[in-house]
C-alpha cells in the first residue's frame, strides 16, 4: 500500500511540475543551475555516456546472463529489461507532451530531445533503484547489500548532478526525471511482487533450520 501511494504521489507531482515549468521562462532556481554548471565536466561527461543506450544494453545483457547462470535471479533480470524498455518509451512520450526547451548553453554536444523530464534521471532511478531493491531483499551478507544499495543511490545522485554540470537540463528537468523514475520503479516493484511474491532468495538450509525450530 505504501509503495502504491509513493507511485501515485510521485506521478502526480511529476505532472504538476511539468505543467508548471513547460511553456514558461526558467525560474530563478533553473536559471542558476544550482551553481554546478561547469563543475567536474570530465566526470559529468562520463556519467552522460554511461546513461545512454549501449551501456544500459550491456548491463541488461549481463543481468540476463547472470539470470541464466543462476535461475533464481532470472525473473528479476527479465523484469529489469522490461522495466527499462517501458520506462524509456514512457520518458520519451512525456518529453513530447511537455516539449520543454533545454538550456541554451551546453558544455558538450547537444541532444535533440526535449528537456522535461531528464531521461538520464528517469532511467537511473528505474534501473539502479530496481537493482538496489532486489539486492536489498536478497540473502547476500548485510554489508554487501548495504554497499550495493549505497552505491546505487550515489550513482543516481551523480547522474542528476551531471546533467546540470554540463548544462544539458534545468534542475526542474532532473527533479521531474527523479519523480517519474520513482513512480515507474514503484509500479515495477508492485508488479514484480504480485507476480513472484515478496520472498527473498531462499535461505540456505543450514541457516533455515535455525528459523524453523
Amino acid at each position: 500500500m505504501r509503495t502504491a501511494l509513493v507511485a501515485i504521489l510521485s506521478f502526480a507531482a511529476f505532472l504538476a511540475l511539468g505543467a508548471a515549468v513547460s511553456g514558461h521562462p526558467p525560474s530563478a532556481v533553473d536559471s542558476g543551475e544550482l551553481g554546478v554548471l561547469g563543475s567536474g565536466v570530465v566526470f559529468a561527461t562520463f556519467c552522460r555516456a554511461a546513461g545512454q543506450f549501449v551501456p544500459y544494453a550491456i548491463l541488461c545483457t549481463l543481468a540476463l546472463l547472470i539470470g541464466v547462470a543462476r535461475r533464481a535471479y532470472l525473473p528479476a533480470a527479465l523484469w529489469l529489461v522490461v522495466l527499462m524498455l517501458v520506462i524509456w518509451k514512457t520518458s520519451d512520450a512525456f518529453k513530447d507532451v511537455f516539449h520543454r526547451a533545454r538550456p541554451e548553453h551546453w558544455l558538450v554536444s547537444q541532444e535533440t530531445s526535449a528537456g522535461y523530464p531528464s531521461g538520464h534521471a528517469v532511467l537511473a532511478v528505474a534501473f539502479y533503484g530496481f537493482v538496489a531493491y532486489r539486492v536489498w531483499r536478497s540473502t547476500l551478507p548485510a554489508g554487501v547489500r548495504g554497499v550495493v544499495v549505497a552505491a546505487c543511490i550515489v550513482w543516481i545522485a551523480a547522474v542528476g548532478w551531471s546533467r546540470l554540470a554540463i548544462g544539458a537540463h534545468y534542475p526542474t528537468d532532473v527533479f521531474g526525471g527523479y519523480l517519474l523514475g520513482t513512480a515507474g520503479l514503484c509500479v515495477a516493484i508492485l508488479a514484480y511482487e504480485r507476480s513472484f511474491g515478496r520472498e527473498v532468495e531462499r535461505i540456505p538450509a543450514r541457516t533455515r533450520s535455525r528459523y524453523t525450530r
